[in-house]
């Protein structure tokens, strides 16, 4: 029960408690996923955010750096049979903002990068499209090598190694690896439970305390962009760690967070956990507004679109069509009680972006596939662009583009498109399931988000958000994938906080 998870005895069982299976024949496990009592999940969970606020007090440290190391690589052996609180603790630990070291490891894949060395044969047992993917990336990465390669060459191949790793072989093989094994979860209440305490509330939290509670660090930097209203551009500090709010990289995982909280919410699962998933799409909706995404702010509405479109599908009209009208009026509500600052800087970027047909998109593009054209063999990873003036490409996929030739632009398009058609194609098994509907529509919403995002903006700016966003996405992936069908009365200690 509930209660008994928060004793204060229980918060932290000893170690030779943390692997303790259930052997009854009555719970919801199976071989291939063997689950522990619900205690060791809500440790998993505690211990992520720990280290969250570890990374809020210490900063970039070798003080954290060297803890996590170790702490990391104990947990990662200690639960690699055990899957559940291991991937509920690299979850939570995906909302960690900041990197490790200078060369920006993000905690998520130092996690995999230990499960890798503990568990190899997992290296095999991902979606086979996605080796051919990743082979294109990497075919791009050598190819690109004849124009990046420079004079201290064990620098230059360093370099990129490190972004390669950080931005595709993170997202394409090293994710994956760390949720392949919920394919085999039977406990689909509890899968639930992971994607909204361990995935979108601490990530909320995050971004909602640093707007609320953070220092504004560039305010003059800001206003040289808009006066009026700079929110957009901002920078906040938090403890000892920087949250960016600039709103071509905090949109993705603004509208990310919303799409995700939208589907527990107009899902028949909980009450409670409909409830805070709702919080959480209001604490974001209007984090969303203040930034002024436009671009982020569209492609969120096709991500909201194409979940109640979903649920059409599978759930009765009426309470769809009550669902939606209830996520519209939050949403409306969110913007009738914004300060009438945020209503000013909206009315002002809508006004440069749609009312006067703002081109400055096709202008970076256009400067983007003219540089292509003078680089077709690919110049390494970058954003920018160098011409008589220096741009970001605002476009994550003429940004791989470029990085790794045309084979690196296809790579990271089929990369999104493999999962957009994965996600679009009728799952038969999440109709029933009201647990695994819900984790499978936030899976569909983000991923259509970031489809259409990625067009607009580069989410590979900040490591942070681009992690987290494919964490969530490849979580949803595997946790809907096809199953065997459980029998929705059987009990289960697996679940984090009671069923």
């Amino acid at each position: 029960m509930v209660e008994n998870y928060f004793q204060p005895e229980r918060v932290a069982p000893a170690v030779n408690e943390l692997n303790e299976p259930l052997s009854t024949l009555n719970k919801k496990t199976t071989p291939e996923f063997p689950e522990v009592k619900g205690r060791t999940s809500v440790f998993a969970f505690l211990l992520g955010m720990a280290i969250i606020l570890a990374a809020i007090v210490l900063g970039k440290s070798y003080t954290f750096f060297l803890a996590f190391l170790i702490i990391s690589a104990f947990f990662t052996f200690l639960w690699r049979n055990t899957p559940r609180p291991w991937i509920l603790l690299v979850s939570t630990v995906a909302s960690t903002p900041l990197t490790i070291s200078r060369y920006q490891f993000t905690c998520s894949v130092i996690f995999a990068v230990w499960f890798t060395i503990f568990r190899p044969g997992y290296l095999s047992k991902l979606p086979k499209w996605l080796y051919t993917v990743f082979c294109l990336a990497l075919a791009g990465l050598v190819v690109s090598s004849i124009e990046w390669i420079g004079v201290d060459v064990l620098r230059s191949i360093g370099r990129q190694s490190v972004f390669f790793l950080n931005l595709t072989l993170g997202p394409f093989i090293l994710l994956p690896i760390i949720y392949c094994r919920m394919a085999k979860s039977a406990d689909t209440a509890a899968d639930l439970q992971g994607l909204l305490f361990c995935l979108i509330v601490p990530s909320t939290l995050l971004l909602l305390a640093a707007k609320l509670f953070g220092t504004v660090t560039n305010a003059w930097e800001a206003s040289r962009h808009f006066a009026s209203g700079p929110e957009g551009f901002y920078m906040y500090q938090l403890g000892r760690i920087y949250v960016n709010f600039l709103r071509t990289e905090v949109g993705f995982i603004l509208a990310s967070l919303v799409c995700a909280a939208t589907a527990i919410t107009v899902s028949p699962v909980k009450t409670r956990y409909r409830l805070l998933a709702g919080v959480c799409l209001c604490s974001n909706a209007y984090l969303l507004l203040v930034t002024a995404s436009f671009g982020s702010i569209f492609a969120c509405f096709c991500g909201l679109g194409a979940i109640f479109f979903t649920q059409f599908r599978f759930v009765n009209v009426t309470k769809v069509i009550m669902s939606a009208t209830a996520v519209c009026c939050l949403l409306l509500l969110t913007y009738v009680m914004s300060p009438p600052s945020i209503k000013e800087y909206l009315a002002e970027r809508y006004a440069h972006r749609v009312t006067h047909a703002d081109t400055d998109r096709l202008t970076l593009w256009a400067r983007a596939v003219d540089y292509y054209l003078a680089h077709p063999l690919g110049v390494g990873f970058t954003l920018a662009v160098s011409g008589k003036e220096r741009s970001f490409t605002h476009n994550d996929y003429l940004a791989f583009t470029i990085s790794y030739s045309i084979l690196g632009g296809l790579a990271y398009a089929s990369f999104v498109l493999g999962l957009l058609f994965s996600f679009l194609r009728k799952r038969k098994n999440t109709m029933n399931d009201p647990s695994l509907l819900a984790v499978y529509l936030a899976g569909l919403g983000v991923i259509i988000a970031v489809a259409l995002n990625s067009i607009t903006d580069h989410m590979t700016e900040n490591r942070w958000y681009y992690t987290f966003i494919w964490s969530v996405v490849w979580y949803s992936y595997f946790c809907s994938a096809k199953r065997e069908p459980v029998r929705e009365n059987m009990s289960s200690e697996t679940a984090f906080w009671g069923k």
